[in-house]
């Protein structure tokens, strides 16, 4: 039999070794977390890139067959309340080049002859539906936003009665730099560009790619553009941006009032009711003033990736100088600058 002295001697952690251990595995998991996020993002952003990519052709598709560019379409009459008015059988450019994105099967299910349908009074019908159709290549992974659906809320920020909900995007076209609105640093016009010079009416009379086309019944043919038209080359003119659902009420795919939006206002802006109490008011607060927020916006960090007309993607930071930002969202005041 052994003796006690010659047997091994047992080993093991004491309390600092260990707690030594927990400390540098808690500082690797924080060196290697915010690595982790930013690959992910990235990824994020690359979707993002291919989305707009895919949107951009579409349109490119669109122009190349009819000749001119997606436009929103007016319909019988404007929606009235808060954009959302059932009564319209208006639609979006978005829903124009549905058949140049792969999803011309719901194209085909829509009526041109009923209305939007489902709120306000007006009964739900087969448009209705495809309004509350969720389009993966309309989102862009880096904005949670239930899964691509929200409620439609008031210019007040309250639901409406009997609680629409609707399909949002976050991708928007490009409707110019001319906006009359918001701010004083929102307010600009340009005295060239588009069809309409000196005005700064950027909802009705853009100067960009599209814009919403409510009150141009008389003038239709100046509201659809061909590429003839981008006089500052295709490659230094917006053509589609990014948006946040929840940081403006006007954010839905099938709606001509919600997927536009204007360089006029700075990317990413922050109105100055938002800059004065930044404690209490929000973005997602102030999600129905419109005169500050019908712009670009995004949750990537520093910025927000834009499409131009000729197809490619550029990554834009919230930093650009603002009248650089504004003469590439407009199609042809005659300066063309290349996006940074």
């Amino acid at each position: 039999m052994r003796s006690p002295s010659s047997r091994r001697a047992i080993t093991g952690f004491t309390l600092v070794e260990l707690l030594v251990v927990i400390a540098i595995i808690g500082i690797l998991i924080a060196l290697l977390l915010p690595a982790v996020q930013a690959a992910r993002e990235a990824a994020r952003r690359s979707q993002c890139v291919d989305n707009l990519k895919q949107l951009s052709l579409g349109c490119l598709n669109y122009n190349d067959v009819m000749k001119k560019f997606p436009q929103c379409y007016l319909g019988n009459q404007p929606p009235s309340v808060g954009g959302h008015s059932g009564t319209c059988t208006g639609r979006s450019w978005m829903f124009a080049i549905l058949p140049y994105i792969e999803q011309a099967p719901l194209q085909n299910l829509t009526s041109y002859y009923l209305p939007l349908g489902g709120n306000f009074g007006v009964p739900v019908n087969v448009n209705t539906g495809v309004a509350k159709t969720v389009v993966p290549v309309f989102l862009c992974p880096s904005d949670q936003n239930q899964d691509g659906i929200m409620g439609s809320r008031s210019d007040s920020g309250t639901p409406p009665a009997d609680g629409a909900t609707w399909a949002v995007t976050n991708y928007k076209g490009c409707a110019g730099s001319n906006w009359a609105w918001g701010d004083a640093i929102c307010r600009y016009i340009f005295p060239k560009g588009g069809y309409w010079p000196n005005s700064n009416n950027g909802l009705e009379q853009g100067n960009g790619m599209m814009w919403r086309n409510w009150n141009n019944q008389a003038n239709q043919a100046m509201c659809w553009v061909p590429i003839s038209n981008v006089q500052d080359g295709t490659s230094n003119t917006f053509l589609l941006g990014e948006a946040i659902p929840r940081w403006t009420l006007w954010a839905w795919w099938w709606n001509s009032n919600a997927t536009t939006a204007t360089c006029g206002i700075p990317l990413n802006y922050k109105s100055l009711a938002i800059q004065a109490s930044p404690d209490t008011v929000t973005l997602e607060s102030r999600w129905g003033d419109w005169p500050n927020n019908y712009s670009f916006m995004s949750r990537h960090p520093m910025g927000a990736n834009f499409a131009m007309v000729d197809g490619h993607v550029s990554f834009i930071n919230e930093t650009i100088d603002l009248y650089l930002y504004r003469y590439l969202g407009n199609r042809g005041d005659e300066v063309a600058i290349t996006a940074p």
